[in-house]
């Protein structure tokens, strides 16, 4: 009898999990603008994910110092999310 019950309550809990749950296909990612793209390659330079070069070629730069990558980086530095 008790088997039963637990049988049920699961049926129910899982017939309930997926009336709820809503389609993937809903969903759609928001678009990453270039300046969020530019802040999230900063920030990866910041905490040496990725190289020096790495980080000018992806941000195309004209530069290949470091100093001049630094300053660059420095306004993404302390910027909210704002999208």
């Amino acid at each position: 009898m008790t088997r039963l019950f637990l049988l049920i309550l699961f049926i129910v809990l899982i017939s309930a999990c997926t009336k709820t749950s809503t389609e993937v296909g809903t969903y759609k990612a928001k678009p990453i603008s270039s300046t969020q793209k530019q802040r999230e390659t900063c920030l990866d330079w910041y905490a040496y994910r990725i190289d020096t070069a790495k980080t000018i070629e992806l941000l195309n730069l004209k530069t290949e110092k470091e100093s001049d990558l630094m300053v660059y980086c420095e306004f993404f530095k302390n910027v909210a999310d704002t999208n």
